[in-house]
């Protein structure tokens, strides 16, 4: 693992569920929310090509939770994640760039479920973590952060997802 990486994760071992889904909820907020608006807390950070990504509180849930219930409610995010509450601060220099390997991909994908429209998503990929990192986007040049994890199907699954897009940067691991 890049040594940037693992210093970090948070250690969410000792914890109990509530404790961790609570300790990586104030990361959350701490390192990526500014302002309170009408609509609740939300944050600006910045794409590895300087565009900006809004955060915002609501989307912790979906990012952090899976559903208990994968067969019966695929949809319904009712578990907190811990594999995912650990890499709460990874996003940010996932987005940014500042990790050796990172890949941006657009990835075209319907608007909605009914809707023959596409829009272009990004998807920032880390292969040796298995780490996916979706923007949507907004008007304007704009991005909203959607969710983050590792992908359980490791590489056959990110190349699935990966099949209709194009990667458009790298960042290069240096040799040195």
């Amino acid at each position: 693992m890049d040594p940037l990486l693992a210093s970090l994760l948070l250690d969410l071992s000792n914890l109990s569920d509530e404790q961790a889904e609570e300790l990586t909820y104030n990361e959350y907020i701490r390192h990526y929310m500014d302002r309170e608006t009408r609509e609740g807390i939300r944050g600006e950070r910045q794409t590895h090509d300087g565009q900006p990504v809004i955060f915002y509180e609501d989307r912790f849930e979906h990012a952090f939770f899976t559903s208990a219930y994968k067969t019966s409610r695929q949809y319904h995010k009712g578990k907190f994640v811990r594999i995912r509450g650990a890499r709460v601060r990874w996003i940010g220099q996932v987005i940014k760039g500042n990790i050796n390997g990172v890949e941006c991909w657009k990835i075209c994908r319907p608007v909605r479920y009914h809707s023959p429209d596409t829009t272009a998503a990004r998807l920032y990929i880390l292969w040796d973590e298995n780490y996916l990192v979706w923007l949507e986007p907004l008007a304007r040049g704009r991005w909203w952060f959607s969710t983050a994890y590792v992908a359980s199907g490791g590489r056959p699954y990110i190349r699935k997802i990966t099949a209709n897009g194009a990667c458009f940067w790298r960042k290069k691991i240096s040799r040195d």
